[in-house]
């Protein structure tokens, strides 16, 4: 019986011996039809570091006594290496790296030259193609050069940031540096004196900063300024409205520098996003504002669309014009004109002349009676038509007598609209005026006046020209404002005109319009 116990006994032992020994075995060895291969602990936690121009790959080594070295294998593109390092390695550094995305395999050998599992990581070392580069402060954001004066407004500070200067060279020729204060540099607008003007001695930034988990110091390649102007796309457009210099081509674009290069005066009528570009005029001596702005003297009803504004904030434009005010500068003066609002501004800065209401120059208004009448009774042709719109008020300019829809719409009409004079008669523009109304007895009006009309003049109905540099011209919206569309080379003959208006929606959704006079004038 005991005996009989003693076998069962160590029958059980062995199986469990077996049972344990193949699962250690399972562990580290397989089979092949060649007998069993040997796995070594494998290297875990591999990651990477980045650092200028480097990356630091780390891991952890395993438990087994086995391992004879570790072996990293990097590549990247085209480039790669097979490196050996001791068994207790844990980290390797990859240096005077370019940019790019590299990949590193980790595992251990042991003297056999039996491998682990590999573990595989990667890594992007910071260089100066990185992006993350483009995200550090340029410093200066918009230079001017004037009359030996660096201008120019800075961009935010970055914590990363250790260091801001600028290298410029002086009237004498001499190197010179500005250094930046964070205290003070911030969103400034800053004035460097006797700075050579010559286009040869370039401005450099230099710039120092870290990057995040990076430990060196940073010295970023230097930033050459440009002279180069840079417009607001605002500014080259008010000046193509105003005088017809566009920079859609080079030549076209040369022209445009000839005439910022050269003007000393310049007028502003309408909507502005910025008057930042007014330092690149180095002659300019003089602003007018809203000098085309024929309101209603008499009345003088003071609307809130009866002057020029500014699309952005007004901070930066008074900075700049406040600079460009200054005697060393450029000595600039504004004149404005206008009723109760300041053109631009919610006040009247100290450089800042008012110049009255602006007078309409003389002209002979073409008479009704030159104008050929329709099938439908009106010298003026509309579609689509309304019965009881009396068209003829736009031709007897009286702003006070109004043409004005007469039905509401839920959405906004477009009419097509023309007029033919008897005979080909030569004139000098195209007189617009907007309805005179009360702005505390009237609320309606200011939904349904056009801010804008599409115009063109032939003289034979088949070939037509713009009265102005654009097809499109802007309106002004005050009370009984008049709008001239004069054409830019003097009187040229016309006999039609063609022209589209659209209606105005107010706050109930109703959709109309109402327009005093369009008249054409000697």
């Amino acid at each position: 019986m005991g005996k009989r116990k003693y076998i069962i006994n160590l029958f059980t032992a062995i199986v469990l011996f077996v049972g344990c020994s193949e699962s250690l075995e399972d562990t580290y060895s397989d089979y092949t039809g060649d007998g069993k291969i040997r796995y070594v602990a494998k290297c875990t936690e591999v990651h990477t570091t980045p650092g200028w121009e480097r990356l630091l790959v780390e891991w952890i080594n395993g438990t087994d006594a086995t391992v004879d070295k570790i072996k990293l294998v990097w590549s990247c593109e085209d480039r790669g290496d097979t490196i050996l390092l001791p068994a207790t390695a844990e980290s390797y550094e990859l240096t005077s790296l370019i940019n790019g995305t590299y990949r590193f395999d980790v595992s251990a050998l042991d003297a056999a030259g039996n491998e682990s599992l590999i573990e595989t990581t990667y890594g992007r070392p910071y260089t100066r193609e990185h992006e993350i580069m483009l995200a550090f402060t340029q410093g200066v954001v918009k230079p001017y050069f004037v009359n030996n004066k660096l201008i120019f407004f800075t961009d935010q500070w970055n914590e990363n940031i250790e260091e801001i200067k600028l290298q410029y060279k002086n009237t004498q020729g001499e190197t010179q540096y500005y250094v930046f204060d964070p205290e003070t540099s911030y969103n400034s607008f800053i004035t460097i004196d006797g700075v050579s003007m010559n286009p040869t001695d370039t401005v450099y930034v230099l710039r120092k900063g870290r990057l995040e988990g990076c430990p060196e110091l940073i010295e970023f390649d230097p930033l050459a300024l440009r002279r180069e102007k840079i417009y607001s796309s605002g500014f080259v457009n008010a000046i193509e409205r105003r005088y017809g210099y566009s920079t859609k081509t080079k030549e076209q674009e040369d022209e445009f520098n000839r005439f910022i290069e050269e003007t000393t005066e310049l007028e502003f009528d309408y909507d502005i996003e910025t008057f930042e570009d007014v330092l690149y005029c180095p002659n300019l001596k003089k602003l007018v504002f809203a000098k085309n702005r024929y309101l209603d003297e008499a009345h003088g009803y003071s609307v809130d669309d009866d002057h020029p504004r500014l699309r952005s904030e007004a901070e930066r434009s008074i900075q700049v014009l406040t600079k460009a005010s200054e005697p060393d500068v450029l000595g600039l003066q504004i004149e404005y004109y206008g009723g109760w609002n300041i053109p631009y501004f919610d006040e009247e800065l100290p450089f800042m002349v008012y110049m009255g209401y602006p007078t309409l120059p003389e002209m002979e208004i073409i008479q009704p009676e030159m104008l050929k009448t329709y099938s439908d009774g009106n010298k003026v042709y509309c579609s689509p038509s309304d019965l009881y719109a009396e068209l003829d008020n736009l031709l007897d300019n009286d702003y006070e007598t109004v043409w004005t829809t007469t039905s509401k719409y839920a959405s906004p009409r477009t009419y097509d609209m023309s007029m033919e004079l008897l005979e080909v008669t030569e004139i000098k523009g195209i007189m617009i005026s907007q309805v005179l109304y009360h702005p505390m007895a009237d609320k309606r009006s200011p939904y349904f006046m056009p801010s804008q009309i599409t115009i063109q003049v032939s003289t034979d109905g088949g070939r037509w020209e713009n009265v102005t540099y654009f097809e499109t011209n802007e309106l002004g919206r005050g009370s009984g404002e008049r709008t001239l569309l004069q054409f830019p080379d003097g009187p040229r003959p016309v006999r039609y005109v063609k022209f589209t208006l659209q209606d105005g929606t107010d706050q109930g959704g109703n959709c109309m319009i109402t327009l005093g006079d369009i008249v054409f004038y000697k």
